[in-house]
């Protein structure tokens, strides 16, 4: 078995946010998540959307679900990733053009703006945002300097 270009860059962006991780204590809104906006850095209206949604998700869920319901750990998380898959679809019918697809990662990509918004939720939008940045960067640099074909 090989691992295609994908792969590696969705691996590099894992090993180096657990780096991170390790070295400073925060958290890179999880640890595919560099990876993935690595990937897509060439569509930046891609990434916008995914914080947007993310921000978004974060809104509705802390400030109306959690309203509702009673909302901690798995729920808060379901919840998360459930509104965001939401939105995310909600976009998609307004918006005629395809923003968050890789090609083999349209599972992983659904949940992105999901795992962002969580992270939001626990350190702030500020260092989950500026954290998954550098990350994201960091990856894409790797990828730049190890001249993988994305």
């Amino acid at each position: 078995m090989q691992l295609t270009n994908i792969d590696t860059v969705i691996l590099l962006g894992v090993i180096l946010s657990l780096l991170f991780t390790e070295i400073t204590g925060v958290l890179p809104a999880g640890l595919v998540v560099p990876g993935y906006l690595a990937l897509l850095l060439e569509q930046p209206q891609s990434i916008f959307l995914t914080f947007l949604i993310s921000i978004l998700t974060y809104i509705i869920v802390s400030f109306g679900v959690s309203k509702i319901t009673i909302l901690y750990g798995k729920r808060k998380f379901a919840s998360m990733i459930t509104v965001a898959i939401v939105l995310q679809y909600l976009i998609k019918i307004m918006i005629p053009f395809q923003f968050v697809d890789v090609a083999g990662l349209a599972a992983v990509g659904i949940i992105v703006p999901g795992l962002l918004a969580n992270t939001i939720q626990r350190q702030g939008l500020t260092t989950t945002f500026l954290s998954t940045g550098l990350l994201t960067a960091l990856t894409y640099g790797c990828v730049i300097l190890l001249q993988i074909q994305i």
